[in-house]
C-alpha cells in the first residue's frame, strides 16, 4: 500500500509562484490521491485576499490530491509555520515546500516511496536535486513522521528564517541516515540561480540581521543537535531488537 506524502508549504505575497508549485507537484504525481499539500498564509499578508481566491480555485483544479489546504492564522517564522503545518498533516512521509520551488520529474512520489523502503525503521532524511546545491547539502528536507514525533518538531523553533535545513541535515550526518535522490529534480528558482528576482518576499527575509542571528545561533546549539541524533538512534538500536 502506497504511503501517503504530506508537502507543507508556507507562503507570502507569492499566489502566482504559489499556484505554478503546486500545479507542478500535481503534473508530476503519479497517485495524486495520495499527496497531501498544505500551505501557511501570515493573517496579515497583503496578498490574503488573492491567496483566499485560490484556495476557492485549488478545491476544483486539484481535487485529485487527497486534501488541499490553507491555513491562514498568526504572523509566525517559517520554522514555527511549518510545524503548525505539521501537526494538521496526514502523511507517513514528510516533504518541506517552498512557493519559488517547481518540481520537473514525472512520477517522483513512486521514486520516493521505493527509496523509504530502504529504512526498515524509518528513520531517514531525504532530498531532492534542487539544480542549486545539489548533493552538497540537504534542501527541503524528507523526513518520517517517526523522525518528526521522535524529535517533537519537524524544523527547530530557534530559528527565524535561515539554517532550518542545515540543522536537519546536521542531524542526519551524525546518524548516517542522510538519501540524496538526484534523480528528482525539484527546481528551486532562488534569485541567485538567476531564474527569479529578489521580491518583497526576499527583502523582508534577509533584512534586519536575521541570516547572522540564524547563524550564531546554529553555532551556539550544537549540543541540541547532538541529543537529537542520540534519540534518534535510540529508535534506530530498538527496531533492531
Amino acid at each position: 500500500m502506497s504511503k501517503v506524502i504530506s508537502i507543507l508549504t508556507p507562503t507570502r505575497q507569492r499566489p502566482q509562484r504559489l499556484e505554478q508549485f503546486i500545479k507542478s507537484v500535481y503534473q508530476c504525481s503519479a497517485e495524486k490521491d495520495r499527496v497531501e499539500m498544505l500551505m501557511y498564509v501570515d493573517a496579515d499578508d497583503p496578498a490574503k485576499e488573492l491567496y483566499l481566491d485560490f484556495f476557492e480555485h485549488c478545491q476544483t483544479e486539484f481535487h485529485d490530491f487527497l486534501r488541499i489546504h490553507f491555513i491562514f492564522g498568526a504572523p509566525k517564522s517559517v520554522s514555527q509555520s511549518w510545524n503548525e503545518l505539521y501537526i494538521r498533516s496526514v502523511g507517513d512521509i514528510i516533504i518541506m515546500g517552498n512557493d519559488d520551488l517547481i518540481y520537473r520529474t514525472s512520477r517522483w512520489d513512486g521514486i520516493v516511496d521505493s527509496t523509504t523502503k530502504v529504512y526498515e525503521d524509518d528513520i531517514y532524511c531525504m532530498w531532492f536535486n534542487d539544480g542549486r546545491y545539489k548533493e552538497t547539502i540537504c534542501t527541503f528536507p524528507i523526513l518520517s513522521r517517526k523522525w518528526v514525533n521522535t524529535l517533537g518538531y519537524i524544523e527547530p523553533f530557534l530559528f527565524e528564517h535561515f539554517n532550518c535545513d542545515l540543522w536537519t541535515w546536521q542531524i542526519g550526518l551524525l546518524i548516517d541516515r542522510l538519501n540524496y535522490i538526484p534523480d528528482i529534480l525539484v527546481e528551486h528558482r532562488h534569485p541567485d540561480t538567476g531564474k527569479s528576482k529578489a521580491d518583497e518576499t526576499t527583502n523582508r527575509n534577509t533584512r534586519g540581521g536575521r541570516p547572522n542571528r540564524d547563524e550564531a545561533i546554529f553555532a551556539k546549539f550544537e549540543r541540541y543537535r547532538i541529543l537529537d541524533a542520540s534519540l534518534l538512534n535510540d529508535v534506530i538500536k530498538a527496531s533492531k531488537r
